[in-house]
């Protein structure tokens, strides 16, 4: 899956890295090779993650804030990851009815 990360506050290299992996595990939910975009910035002393994920069969688009980089990249994953298997669930499903 490829990643784009857009970010309005600076972030090296090795934390960028670690976004890619980290949201690189969501292909296995994917039918096919998707594409997402990383969006970090800043208001106040709240940071705005938000990630849209682009594939031929559906469309995610989540929104997170927090005070903590760290912890609004976490809350972020787990809601994605949550959506991303629960549209894949609902596909599988759907495709092994009798």
């Amino acid at each position: 899956m490829e990643i784009r990360i857009h970010s309005a506050v600076p972030i090296d290299k090795g934390f960028e890295e670690y976004i890619k992996d980290k949201f690189d595990r969501l292909k296995k939910f994917l039918f096919d090779e998707g594409s997402a975009e990383f969006h970090i910035k800043k208001e106040g002393s709240t940071y705005i993650s938000e990630i849209k994920i682009h594939s031929r069969s559906y469309n995610i688009f989540l929104k997170e804030e927090d005070n903590d980089i760290n912890k609004c990249l976490e809350q972020l994953f787990d809601r994605a990851k949550g959506q991303a298997r629960k549209i894949h669930d609902k596909v599988v499903a759907k495709n092994h009815k009798i």
